[in-house]
């Protein structure tokens, strides 16, 4: 993939899931950014889930207290490089534990 590709592809999937998650009442009072292709989540606290751009590696990194997955575009899904895991299923996932109940994210 092409570097002006990726980076359009990564920005909006870092768009869309921080809609996603603004929209979603359980994270009321987590603060959310999205700055220079950095997803940061920041809970009361002080706990981080962040999700980052990696342009070098045409990936996507979660950094999570679920340990750190990075991810890979594979036929239109970021999928984890280890388990094949979609990033959406994997972040519903950490939040779910990190604010002790269920956690989806949709498009």
């Amino acid at each position: 993939m092409n570097p002006p590709s990726f980076d359009l592809q990564a920005e909006q999937t870092l768009e869309a899931i921080a809609n996603a998650l603004e929209a979603l009442e359980a994270l009321d009072d987590t603060e959310i950014d999205l700055i220079d292709g950095v997803l940061t989540l920041e809970f009361e606290d002080g706990g981080q889930v962040i999700l980052n751009r990696q342009s070098a590696a045409n990936q996507l990194w979660m950094a999570s207290p679920d340990g750190p997955a990075h991810f890979d575009l594979v036929d239109g899904e970021w999928k984890n490089d280890k388990t094949g895991e979609e990033l959406r299923i994997a972040l519903g996932r950490a939040l779910s534990r990190k604010l002790g109940q269920d956690v989806k994210l949709t498009d």
